[in-house]
Order: C-alpha cells, then sequence, then structure tokens
C-alpha cells in the first residue's frame, strides 16, 4: 500500500509565509490528524499537497514517487482523493448515481467535466460501486436522491464517493463538521472502514477531539504554519503545549481546576 510523503512544504501568499517547512508521513492503514487552532494552516496543507494551491518549497511523495511537480488534475490521477467540507454532491442523483460518476473518474482516470462524454457506466466502475455501497452500508439508500438525506447522510456518500474514485491517498477536509454526535458515530465508522478495509492513508483535518481519538493513530500540530508537535494521539493531545495551543489552556489552568476553582 502507499505512503504519502510531505516534506518542507512552504506556502506564500501575497507575499506573507502562510506555510513554513511542514513535513508530514502518512503510513498505509494509518488515519493521521492535522491538528490546530483557526488560521494554522491546515486547509493550506490539504491544498498544498492536491495541488490546488501553489507551493514556494518542499515534496510531496507517494510511495516514494514524486508528484509535487505535477499539476491538480494529474495527482488526482495518481490517486490523491480530497474531500470538502460542503460535500459539492449531486444532490438531484441519487447515491447510486453520485458513487458511478466518482467510480467512473477512478476507472477512466478522467475528469468530472468529461463524464458526460461515455455513455453507458463501464463494468469496473459498476463493480467499483457495488462494492462500495457494501462495505459503506448504503444499500438502503441507493436509489434515493441525495437531496432527500439527511446531513449525517450527506457526510457517509461523500465519504464512500471519495472511495468509489479508488485514491492510493485520502485527504479529508472536516468530514464531521455541523453533524450530530450519532452522525459523528456514522462518519467514525466510515473513516475505520476506508482504513481497515480497503488500507488508505488517510490525512485527517477535524475540530471534533471525539472524531480525532476514535480514528486518529497519529496526530501532527500546526501553529502558525509550522508543525509544533507530532506522534501518537493520546500522547500528543495530553501534553501541557499543545492543551496550550489547541484548547488555550494554561498550566496554572489545570492546578486551578484540580483544586476546584473555575478558570
Amino acid at each position: 500500500m502507499p505512503q504519502l510523503e510531505v516534506r518542507d512544504l512552504s506556502v506564500e501568499i501575497g507575499g506573507h509565509r502562510i506555510l513554513s517547512d511542514v513535513s508530514l508521513t502518512v503510513p498505509p492503514r494509518t488515519v493521521v490528524g492535522l491538528l490546530g487552532a483557526n488560521g494554522a494552516g491546515k486547509s493550506t496543507t490539504i491544498d498544498g499537497i492536491i495541488g490546488y494551491q501553489k507551493t514556494v518549497a518542499g515534496t510531496i511523495s507517494i510511495d516514494g514517487r514524486a508528484v509535487d511537480r505535477f499539476g491538480a488534475a494529474r495527482r488526482a490521477r495518481a490517486g490523491i482523493t480530497r474531500t470538502f467540507q460542503d460535500y459539492l454532491l449531486f444532490e438531484d442523483l441519487t447515491v447510486e448515481e453520485n458513487l458511478l460518476c466518482a467510480a467512473e473518474i477512478g476507472v477512466r482516470k478522467i475528469l468530472a467535466r468529461d463524464l458526460f462524454r461515455f455513455g453507458r457506466p463501464s463494468a469496473a466502475a459498476l463493480e467499483t460501486v457495488e462494492r462500495v455501497i457494501e462495505t459503506h452500508g448504503l444499500a438502503r439508500y441507493r436509489t434515493s436522491r441525495v437531496e432527500q438525506l439527511s446531513l449525517g447522510w450527506h457526510a457517509r456518500v461523500n465519504l464512500a464517493r471519495a472511495a468509489a474514485q479508488s485514491p492510493r491517498v485520502l485527504l479529508l477536509d472536516e468530514p464531521a463538521a455541523a453533524l450530530s454526535l450519532d452522525a459523528r458515530h456514522a462518519v467514525v465508522d466510515t473513516i475505520t472502514t476506508l482504513r481497515d478495509h480497503d488500507g488508505l492513508p488517510i490525512l485527517l483535518v477535524e475540530h471534533n477531539l471525539d472524531v480525532i481519538g476514535a480514528v486518529c493513530d497519529l496526530v501532527y500540530i500546526l501553529e502558525d504554519g509550522k508543525v509544533v508537535a507530532s506522534g501518537p494521539t493520546t500522547e500528543v493531545l495530553d501534553s501541557d503545549e499543545v492543551r496550550a495551543i489547541y484548547f488555550g489552556e494554561q498550566p496554572d489552568d489545570v492546578e486551578l481546576e484540580t483544586a476546584g476553582v473555575p478558570v
């Protein structure tokens, strides 16, 4: 299975350094969390990896193959797939039709705008969709239009659509944003399936710590566009430095809480 390697990634926008020498590794069958406060550079990192944001330095490779000189379309064909916070599903199409569109992109290595050049779905795409529907528990919704589904099921279809593209690396941008606790549990189940069943290396940007704790094997913490901590999830999140950065806590806060004094 492939591995994502990012080394010394830097981004400048309008003369301002947004990312500085960001390095991270996403091994096979591993979910790696990318955390930080708003404006820390998380989405910019994903955009830089996928090729939507121009970088000024750094290398990106999949299983040792450099892709940082590729444009976004070629990186997608090389197997880097991402999701978006607003899902961008075809609301007036069924779940199955959404998955077929994604599967054809994965099979034919084409852009979405080229889908209408083809007639009937390919046998390979149909086979992929059947597998994804079964694996992700979507059988009873396959003929439902997406616009009829709850927000939680939108999130699950969004992740299933990414799986239907047969990615080699998956980048998830806040897949559980604005979801209820039950819906977040369903997203956790889906991400776990993507890791354990499909064996994907997954880079996850997420603010819900229950999701992070449930699925992330490793985490990296960004502050002001730099990696300031990394390692096993529980170990990193429990460190005083990270709690100060990510939760706004100070060491004295913990002592006062222990003494029963509100902070």
